[in-house]
């Protein structure tokens, strides 16, 4: 019921609303005398009738003409309503009261009021009716769709109704089971989250034990992943104490395992391990710590450095020292002694090697795999690449300090010759390590280590010539047997492989005319051509990193003869000579045959030749090693031959009867001079006592004056220059380009032996001519005769004899060693000539038969030696011709000749002014000028003059400077 009275409420609110509502104007209704009875009332009038709708027709007709002004009448009788009867919450009676009472009482004003009030009220019943009528249709369409509602809501009344009856059966039928049921279920949901509850504080309790079984299998990314999970969880139930005081326990967990991944972290700097690598760098990834996980593995890698290098030389130090003092680096590089010098090189060396492989290692992990996998520049990946990349050159740079500053502390200088090679070695395979680890080409290294090796070259070098002066003093001057070639020598066999690539200079300089690379001195396309070679190893061309790891490195077996074969501070010169398998002896003899033609001629050597052949070996090592140095070295290389060439002189040039002050040439000069000047000033053991040698075999005339020992000491000399010459291509390699002409200026010098030769084999063929005999015997010989003689004077037989005599001995001689017949024989016929040119200047008066028998007796002496010694001497021949045909000159031509030879050298003055005295006996005016022209050219100093007496000058043919023995040559 109180549904349908609110139904009827808003029907009537809904009605009044239609009332409101004007199709055409708005037009507002006061609220004075309507009700609902009046509109009740309205209706049942309003119902039609036959006769009421004829009587309204009727009217309706008759009132059509007026229509129209009523209607404005009435509009305006409408509009003429105040508005107050418009409000409802006003009093119209109340206000029309006052309105008419309010200047008193006016019965006609009332009246009006009444009238115009009754009026207005007529017009508006009129149009409130006619509104209705026109509303009527929808008016009724409305009561039809209530009706409908109504209907409806009594269906859903019904339907209500139903629905609680059958809820208050189900109800009344409900059990008690199923009650308990739900309860159960509740109380099962309840018990199974208070159970997951405890299940996760449980698990949380035991995260720990599984933490450190995680970290003992090296599956870090898991143990944090497991702290990460646990920890989330742990946020869930912070509300139970328990899992408060666990939450706190995690976290001191998670400190404890980042401590334990530094620790394996810095286990990779000595021990480099990719798979355990690998699970570290997952967990830091997980931890979002990647970045500063590489910082502290730069780290670690410092400070293992600067760790592991106290270790080491602690291990080395003597320890008997005070274990409470901490010494400093330095220190403790100064108090190494000697003999451990090279082993704590090596050692830290290799643990060098252990940190750059493992760093190498790093940098090739990251490479090959991304932790983040984004190739954006903000990318951590990037930041890793690029701290690595800074990185090599920080880790690089630190050990080259420490490695400069043990070599600059440490007594370098004190080593012995190997053990200074090996250090060099072991410092070039640490530059080579640089070089490929980062790039870097150790500048500092290089200039450290070029310092040191200047000053310990510069003693050893001094050493190798005291040595020399030792095997001088001990030396038998015989020949030593089996010597073919210098690499027989041990010092040799490192560079046999180079020495065969650099044998042929023809070959070089073939190349070299044609722009080869070789003469631009680019090497790095000769080892690139050396690297294939066939004897070299496999690894010859794979870098250290490849070939070695943490357990092994370069130098392990750093004592080996193939570390000897690197060169040091510079990475230019003779690469292939690393690597090499070392062949058996019977393989090096073959090899050696079959690549030197050469080898299958015995050379004459002794033990000082042999010495000083060492002693270059040795330096070569050095110049291979130490390619900056290496004019230096060459250099000393060419003093030791000068220094032996020097004492050859000393012991067998200086003990002839006869000046040989003239067969100096200025380069002979120059060189003896030069080693009086650098080299007997640094030694102590100079000059050797060489008495014993002089009195017994250079003075015994049955070894012709010791001739077997100057043959050995000279061709010792000329066969160790021919095999010097043998390097002379694989020098020119070591050499930089401004310093070759150094080296091929020396060697340009071929007759330097030879040179050298001269006055020694002088000092034995002055002594087989019984020089004074002859002398005596020219000078009864009678010069002035008048008639052609046909018979040779005796002189020329006693001469002759000599000259068998030595023949004979010489073929004794050859028995025991080679003897060099061309050189033995010029220098008799250089004697020999010269005695006869001081004979015959001697002469005081000589006839034209005189002359006849100087060339008769001439031509027999040198038919008798060119046929006793097979050779032929036609500078030598016409030394003596010219002077016996002077006699013979014009007076013109004569005077001219003795220009010619007053600017020259070949006969000494005494002997020109002899002839002239001679030629022109009869022409004093003659005589005097040409003596004048004469002393006027030794006034000028072109003559001969006398010279020091070690080193005298230069005079091709010698010349007799007086009439005794001495002046002969």
């Amino acid at each position: 019921m109180q549904n349908s009275k609110a139904k009827m409420d808003e029907f009537k609110s809904k009605f009044l609303d239609i009332l409101h509502k004007q199709t055409n104007r708005q037009m507002k209704i006061p609220a004075m005398g309507f009700s609902d009875y009046f509109i009740q009332t309205v209706t049942t009038d309003a119902s039609p009738s036959h006769e009421v709708d004829a009587t309204d027709s009727a009217a309706a007709t008759s009132s059509a003409s007026g229509e129209s002004n009523a209607q404005k009448s009435d509009q305006e009788i409408l509009e003429g309503i105040e508005q107050c009867y418009y409000s409802p919450d006003s009093n119209p009676q109340l206000y029309e009261l006052k309105k008419v009472l309010n200047d008193g009482i006016d019965n006609e004003l009332i009246e009006v009021t009444i009238a115009q009030l009754r009026t207005q009220q007529k017009v508006l019943t009129k149009q409130v009716l006619q509104n209705i009528l026109e509303q009527r249709n929808a008016c009724s369409s409305e009561f039809a769709a209530i009706n409908d509602t109504q209907k409806k809501l009594e269906e859903s009344l019904w339907t209500c109704q139903k629905a609680r009856s059958y809820l208050n059966f189900a109800r009344t039928n409900l059990t008690t089971t199923s009650l308990e049921i739900l309860a159960s279920y509740r109380k099962r949901e309840v018990l199974k989250e208070v159970l997951d509850t405890l299940v996760a504080i449980k698990k949380l309790r035991t995260t720990d034990v599984e933490v450190q079984k995680l970290l003992a299998d090296h599956n870090y990314s898991a143990a944090i992943a497991l702290l990460l999970q646990c920890k989330s969880s742990a946020e869930a139930y912070m509300q139970f104490n328990c899992v408060q005081s666990l939450s706190k326990k995690l976290q001191e967990t998670m400190l404890l395992m980042e401590f334990q991944l530094d620790t394996v972290l810095n286990e990779m700097v000595l021990g480099f391990d990719g798979r355990k690598y690998a699970k570290l760098q997952e967990a830091y990834k997980l931890a979002n710590k990647s970045l500063m996980a590489m910082d502290q593995l730069h780290i670690n890698y410092i400070s293992a450095i600067h760790s592991s290098v106290n270790a080491v030389l602690c291990g080395y130090s003597d320890p008997g020292q005070d274990d409470q003092a901490k010494p400093l680096y330095e220190q403790l590089c100064e108090q190494l002694s000697v003999d451990k010098l090279l082993p704590c090189l090596i050692s830290l060396c290799k643990t060098f090697w252990t940190i750059l492989a493992s760093y190498y290692q790093v940098v090739m992990w990251h490479n090959n795999y991304k932790l983040y996998g984004q190739e954006e520049e903000d990318s951590p990946d990037v930041y890793i690449q690029q701290k690595l990349k800074k990185g090599q050159s920080r880790v690089w740079n630190d050990i080259l300090t420490k490695v400069c500053l043990f070599l600059q502390a440490a007594k370098l200088t004190a080593l012995k010759y190997d053990q200074f090679i090996q250090v060099l070695s072991v410092v070039q395979r640490l530059k080579k390590v640089g070089q490929e680890f980062c790039g870097e080409q150790s500048e500092k290294l290089i200039e450290t280590m070029q310092q040191q090796s200047e000053e310990f070259f510069r003693r050893y070098h001094i050493c190798c010539v005291e040595e020399i002066c030792l095997f001088l003093d001990n030396e038998s001057w015989t020949q030593v047997d089996s010597f073919a070639h210098i690499l027989q020598l041990p010092e040799f066999r490192s560079v046999r492989h180079t020495l065969r690539r650099h044998k042929s200079p023809t070959a070089a300089l073939l190349a070299s005319s044609n722009n080869s690379p070789i003469s631009n001195n680019n090497c790095d396309e000769l080892v690139s051509v050396h690297s294939q070679d066939g004897g070299s190893s496999i690894y010859g061309s794979y870098g250290y990193f490849l070939r070695f790891s943490e357990k092994s490195s370069p130098f392990d077996g750093g004592l080996d003869a193939a570390m000897l074969e690197e060169d040091i501070l510079s990475g230019i010169v003779d690469e292939a000579s690393c690597y090499f398998s070392e062949e058996s002896d019977d393989e090096q003899k073959s090899l050696q045959s079959k690549e030197f033609d050469d080898t299958s001629n015995q050379l004459l050597v002794n033990n000082t030749a042999l010495n000083v052949l060492r002693c270059i070996g040795r330096y070569l090592q050095m110049c291979k090693l130490l390619h900056c140095i290496s004019p230096k070295i060459v250099s000393c290389m060419l003093e030791l031959i000068d220094f032996y060439a020097y004492a050859v002189h000393e012991i067998f040039g200086k003990d002839a009867p006869v000046a040989t002050d003239n067969m100096y040439t200025p380069r002979l000069e120059q060189r003896l001079r030069s080693v009086e000047a650098n080299i007997l000033s640094q030694i102590k053991l100079w000059p050797i006592n060489f008495s014993s040698l002089a009195n017994n075999e250079l003075a015994n005339p049955d070894t012709l004056y010791g001739l077997s020992q100057r043959i050995v000491a000279v061709e010792a000399g000329r066969s160790m220059i021919q095999q010097f010459h043998i390097l002379q291509h694989y020098l020119n390699h070591l050499l930089p380009l401004a310093d070759r002409p150094m080296l091929a200026s020396y060697l340009e010098y071929s007759n330097y032996m030879l040179d050298l030769a001269k006055p020694v084999y002088t000092c034995v063929t002055s002594r087989v001519i019984d020089l004074s005999a002859i002398l005596a015997q020219m000078a009864k010989v009678k010069w002035d005769v008048n008639h052609v003689i046909h018979q040779h004077s005796s002189y020329s037989d006693v001469l002759n004899r000599n000259i068998q005599s030595f023949a004979m001995c010489l073929e004794e001689i050859a028995k025991e060693v080679p003897v060099p017949s061309k050189h033995v024989w010029n220098s008799m016929a250089h004697v020999a000539t010269h005695l006869l040119v001081e004979g015959f200047a001697n002469v005081k008066k000589c006839s034209a038969g005189g002359r006849a028998l100087m060339q008769l007796d001439f031509a027999n002496f040198m038919s008798f030696l060119e046929l006793i010694s097979n050779q032929k001497y036609p500078q030598h021949r016409s030394y003596v011709d010219v002077f016996i045909k002077t006699y013979y000159f014009a007076p013109d031509q004569f005077e001219q000749w003795i220009e010619q030879q007053r600017l020259g050298d070949e006969y000494s003055a005494r002997q020109l002014t002899s002839l002239i005295q001679c030629i022109c006996i009869s022409d004093k005016r003659t005589r005097q000028r040409l003596l004048q022209l004469l002393d006027v050219g030794m006034a000028n100093g072109v003559t001969t003059t006398t010279t020091p007496t070690t080193t005298p000058q230069k005079n091709n043919h010698g010349s007799v400077t007086g009439s005794n023995l001495s002046s002969v040559i």
